[in-house]
């Protein structure tokens, strides 16, 4: 049989998994990524975390994110790498945010305004809804009312890096999902973004970390 051949680690972009994942267990870094995408200040705990496991019952399906973080306010951020389209990703969003939800209130929580805020952020190489949109953010509305908001706290994003810009995402932002395909010094320099420089300067030094392509080649 065939063995598969792997991309070495110094030349894999920020859309694979594993470098996503090693690259934003830095907390500073993650923040800049969420900054970007929301297009707000976050305040993250320096408890990031890749690969975080959660199980709710051991007779159900758990879950294992590609990088989880926390805010100061207890706001959680999970966000996931998407290199393919599997054609369940709008279900897979909401089971992830039952099983997220699950753990969130101690027992005996009366009131469910202690129910954290939580954002679920995939990051795509495609459309996955063909309005060719570089973000698409949801969140409950009113079907008969589309002026109402549930206001339950849960968003959900999907970002398609191959999406057309406009006036509704940042120039920083455009240029970030670029760069998630093709993680150049170039692309990390096409707009004046710090944010950016440091990101590739963080995936840099993972890639020349000599740990970590001793965990990358055991995968």
């Amino acid at each position: 049989m065939k063995q598969k051949t792997r991309k070495p680690l110094g030349e894999l972009n920020l859309l694979n998994r594993f470098l996503f994942g090693e690259v934003m267990e830095d907390s500073e870094t993650y923040q800049s990524v969420l900054e970007i995408i929301l297009g707000h200040e976050v305040n993250l705990r320096d408890n990031t975390q890749s690969e975080k496991e959660i199980r709710t019952l051991p007779t159900f399906r758990g879950i294992r994110l590609d990088v989880w973080g926390q805010e100061e306010d207890g706001t959680i951020y999970n966000s996931e790498m998407q290199a393919f389209n599997t054609r369940n990703l709008p279900r897979r969003s909401r089971y992830y945010q039952s099983v997220l939800d699950a753990g969130l209130l101690e027992p005996g929580t009366i009131d469910f305004n202690h129910l954290a805020n939580v954002y679920l952020i995939t990051i795509a190489p495609f459309d996955l809804f063909g309005k060719r949109l570089c973000r698409y953010t949801f969140k409950m509305r009113c079907e008969e009312d589309d002026s109402l908001r549930l206001e339950d706290g849960a968003v959900r994003i999907f970002l398609n890096t191959r999406g057309e810009g406009d006036d509704r995402i940042s120039p920083e932002l455009m240029a970030f999902l670029r760069y998630v395909e093709h993680s150049t010094k170039e692309n990390a320099a096409a707009v004046d973004s710090l944010r950016l420089r440091k990101l590739h300067d963080r995936v840099q030094s993972v890639k020349g970390n000599e740990g970590i392509e001793v965990k990358y080649m055991q995968l």
